[in-house]
């Protein structure tokens, strides 16, 4: 379909929005209590809370099941790849839980700043890991492994959770 976005280069960009909201989550640590500081701790937490599981949604729903049986290599990284989301869980609602401390109370920042810290540093090593994985393996398989077709069902699908979050 003409005008269609390349489901790897949206993928790509879910990872640099990835580090850029860690970025954001780490300014925290020498931001002042300002509204300003809620606005980006709260901006941090929703990106968390809800974008984030999207893509997560991406990966295991419309890739892993089209990748899986394909090659053994990408069989091992599939795997890995669920026990990284999995790991994942703990670090982002530790930092989504703190960020929304700050965001609606932005005094209680000073006080949060050592747990933020080591939050964002926890979620942010876990993360480069994961993405690393899926960069150099999972997504260079769907474009060598699977048909032009399957590619427009995940773009497609990935369209769909966004719009539903949306209404």
């Amino acid at each position: 379909m003409a005008g269609r976005r390349d489901v790897v280069e949206v993928l790509l960009e879910a990872h640099i929005e990835a580090r850029q909201m860690l970025t954001l989550a780490e300014s925290l640590m020498s931001a002042s209590a300002t509204s300003s500081t809620r606005d980006v701790a709260g901006r941090v937490a929703d990106w968390l809370e809800w974008l984030l599981p999207l893509h997560t949604a991406d990966e295991e729903e419309s890739l892993a099941p089209r990748l899986a049986g394909r090659h053994p290599v990408v069989d091992d990284a599939l795997a890995n790849m669920k026990r990284q989301h999995l790991a994942l869980q703990g670090p982002t609602a530790r930092l989504k839980l703190l960020c929304r401390q700050v965001a609606e109370d932005a005094s209680r920042l000073h006080a949060l700043r050592f747990e933020l810290t080591r939050a964002a540093a926890d979620l942010r090593a876990q993360l480069e890991a994961h993405q690393e994985l899926e960069e150099s393996i999972v997504f260079p398989a769907l474009k060598r492994t699977l048909y032009a077709d399957e590619l427009v069902d995940i773009a497609d699908e990935m369209h769909a959770r966004r719009a539903s979050l949306a209404a």
